[in-house]
């Protein structure tokens, strides 16, 4: 899931990222968004959707803020203080290197992810050490806690991670350490971290809303007020929609906004997008390759639309092959397609891709 994967809408106007790298952004208020990271834009006072893990396209519903947060989920993964040799809960003395959780056993505090978190450390302290953005990772390790909405998430009982899970993660992390990009790091980490509030529950974020397939927590009283956890359906060509699910992504995501606000995605999966360009925004099928277009996201996200030349959808490059139109999850490096660096954006500024 690469920085330049997201797609806001904004009063109607659509802003498709379609290769190259965007910035992962911690901040509320940034206009750009990517793997880890937060994007807002304010389009109005009502219906607006925040993807909790994943890149997403993110649509403002009858008008209001759109927040993407990135494919990493939240701006990173946070501390805590498991200590070598830690105790899991439902496992015995922890044995992860560095300590940490048992196999088998539920993380449920931030302080079993400090294993995690001193290998993501290390990785961006070993990968940014040779680029020329600022680096800011002094207080990476003791930092985390105040940043992660995963660690907050869990701090508040609201959510759990498999322990083997997260192990597979914290593996991807001291890979990184020498291989130097982020795209392995997504993979481990995305998708790990359960919800535990039924639906009808008071929320703050997707993540804690349970199930399986969308979860969606709908805040109707501003960005700072409690939320409720709704399951919606998988979007159907046709149906009103909020945002547009990729199959890489982890579909679940905060919507601000109001009561009747649109809730349904749209899943690639599913052979839909949904169209921000229609008013209301619509799920629609996606067009096959070949097919006339105006657009990229008409194509989905393995497709693109070749409005400099035929108008029609063709496909974009995969890993290793000849740069030109490459997935949004790669960018051009020595004329293929690669995954992104692990230094690019706020990782070298302390904020880790996962887990979400």
């Amino acid at each position: 899931m690469s920085r330049s994967r997201t797609a806001l809408a904004l009063l109607g106007s659509f802003l498709a990222a379609c290769g190259g790298e965007g910035t992962r952004n911690p901040t509320p208020g940034a206009s750009t968004a990517g793997a880890g990271g937060t994007a807002t834009h304010t389009a109005g006072a009502a219906g607006s959707s925040s993807n909790d893990g994943g890149a997403t396209h993110a649509s403002s519903g009858s008008g209001g803020t759109s927040e993407v947060a990135g494919a990493a989920g939240h701006a990173g993964t946070s501390a805590g203080g498991s200590g070598s040799g830690g105790t899991a809960q439902g496992g015995a003395a922890g044995s992860a290197s560095g300590g940490g959780v048992a196999g088998g056993a539920i993380v449920s505090t931030p302080e079993m992810l400090v294993p995690t978190v001193k290998e993501f450390c290390a990785a961006a302290r070993a990968c940014c050490v040779n680029q020329s953005d600022p680096v800011m990772l002094d207080d990476c390790e003791s930092g985390y806690a105040s940043k992660d909405q995963t660690a907050q998430a869990l701090a508040r009982g609201t959510v759990t991670i498999d322990a083997a899970e997260l192990a597979k993660c914290q593996a991807a992390y001291q890979a990184a350490a020498t291989m130097c990009e982020e795209n392995s790091v997504l993979a481990a980490c995305a998708g790990i971290v359960r919800g535990k509030l039924a639906e009808g529950a008071s929320c703050l974020q997707g993540t804690e809303c349970a199930g399986d397939g969308p979860k969606v927590c709908l805040v109707t009283g501003g960005q700072n007020s409690p939320g409720v956890c709704k399951a919606v359906p998988h979007g159907k060509a046709g149906d009103l929609c909020s945002v547009t699910c990729r199959p890489q992504d982890v579909c679940t995501f905060t919507v601000y906004g109001m009561s009747d606000s649109p809730l349904t995605p749209c899943l690639e999966s599913d052979g839909v997008f949904c169209d921000y360009y229609s008013e209301p925004a619509k799920c629609q099928s996606i067009y096959a390759l070949g097919a006339k277009c105006d657009r990229d996201d008409q194509c989905g996200s393995a497709g693109y639309c070749d409005i400099t030349g035929s108008s029609t959808c063709k496909k974009r490059s995969v890993l290793n092959e000849a740069c030109g139109n490459c997935l949004s999850s790669l960018t051009c490096k020595d004329g293929k397609c690669q995954s992104p660096p692990l230094s690019v954006g706020s990782t070298c500024q302390g904020y880790g891709l996962g887990p979400y």
